[in-house]
């Protein structure tokens, strides 16, 4: 589990949850607006990507809701490339794409587009540009929250919080719905700094996981997940079931867990519980991925890898992505007791309206309220 603010893959997104994110993005942006003037122009920051023509689909898509929504959008690339661009998408869709440039404390196109608003699709993991610093309008989600400040620890932390709060007012337990999770830090898995810290907090947690498995009559060897504390991309992650794994690793492994995205430095990894998904599509493992405008759950898709098990990192090697409208959530757990399970929507609603709580807690200790 994790939460991006910049998400691709809207391009995954079934219909009739595209056709319903258009009215929840109008009214979002209305009430983001409060008594502000509603922007009528809206520019997207993309990724700089040219030629992922499936991150490129995921941009039209996007452009494709705001312009359904009654807004004129422009694409604005800050990205130093003077010339206009004109995509392919994986489609065969048209994307054009303009350089932007700032006039008058604005940030505008080089078509003489002038948006309101800015919404950006970038993470900006190696720091993001200072000409966002320098503009008027407001950009959604801040620049500030890249996986250049972020941590997944931090989320998780306020995460917890909310989820134990949320089990008292419910009445169930809190363990359901929370992650064990713990920060160690520094670490340079190349030069063997910190890894032992790292042994030592997955010994202990996998301990207490195997504690609560006997309390909750779960028969089954724990995991946990080691990953970059800030990062994407299903970059710097690597799965363990004991501790001595982490002191053997080889040579290809330390490599792997020394960079993230954008061959930026791990410094800090967070260790993780491990959760198994018991989604199966296609004969494939698989997870769902949930997607959330200002908190309203819009719709989602499947997350699927032929070559990997139901306790493995599925964003990697072998993976394919499935539409998903969330009447259809059910058909992907293969169970005998499935009228014993709860609304799966709304187990996942739940959990992704938590997460995005928890990512608005993070928002708020670093720029205010």
């Amino acid at each position: 589990m994790d939460c991006n603010l910049y998400p691709a893959g809207f391009n995954n997104i079934c219909e009739i949850d595209l056709e319903h994110a258009v009215g929840i993005f109008k009214d979002e942006i209305s009430k983001i607006a409060g008594t502000g003037p509603l922007p009528s122009k809206i520019g997207i920051i993309p990724e700089n990507h040219t030629e992922n023509k499936f991150y490129l689909e995921n941009l039209y898509h996007l452009r494709s809701i705001f312009e359904e929504a009654g807004f004129e959008v422009e694409i604005i690339r800050i990205d130093g490339i003077p010339e206009k661009l004109t995509l392919t998408t994986a489609s065969e869709k048209t994307l054009p794409q303009h350089p932007g440039r700032i006039e008058n404390g604005k940030l505008c196109s080089s078509s003489g587009f002038v948006p309101d608003w800015l919404i950006l699709n970038h993470d900006y993991s190696s720091g993001y540009p200072k000409i966002l610093d320098e503009i008027s309008q407001p950009v959604l989600p801040s620049h500030r929250m890249g996986w250049h400040s972020r941590k997944k620890s931090t989320h998780f932390r306020f995460y917890n919080e909310l989820a134990t709060e949320f089990a008292a007012l419910v009445g169930i337990d809190p363990w359901l719905i929370s992650i064990e999770s713990e920060a160690v830090g520094p670490v340079n898995f190349n030069d063997g700094l910190g890894v032992d810290q790292v042994a030592d907090t997955a010994s202990r947690m996998l301990k207490r996981i195997e504690e609560q498995y006997l309390l909750h009559s779960i028969d089954r060897k724990p995991a946990l997940f080691i990953k970059n504390d800030s990062g994407t991309y299903g970059m710097g992650i690597m799965v363990i079931h004991s501790a001595d794994e982490l002191i053997s690793m080889n040579r290809r492994t330390k490599n792997k867990m020394s960079t993230g995205k954008g061959k930026t430095q791990i410094e800090q990894v967070l260790v993780q519980e491990g959760i198994p998904t018991q989604m199966v599509t296609e004969g494939s493992t698989s997870e769902p991925v949930i997607y959330l405008m200002n908190g309203h759950l819009i719709g989602g898709f499947i997350r699927a890898n032929t070559e990997r098990d139901e306790m493995d990192n599925l964003n990697s090697q072998g993976m394919f992505f499935k539409k998903l409208c969330f009447k259809d959530l059910s058909d992907c757990i293969e169970t005998k007791e499935f009228d014993e399970l709860p609304l799966l929507e709304a187990v996942y609603g739940v959990i992704g309206r938590l997460s995005a709580l928890a990512a608005a807690c993070e928002i708020r200790q670093t720029l205010g309220p």
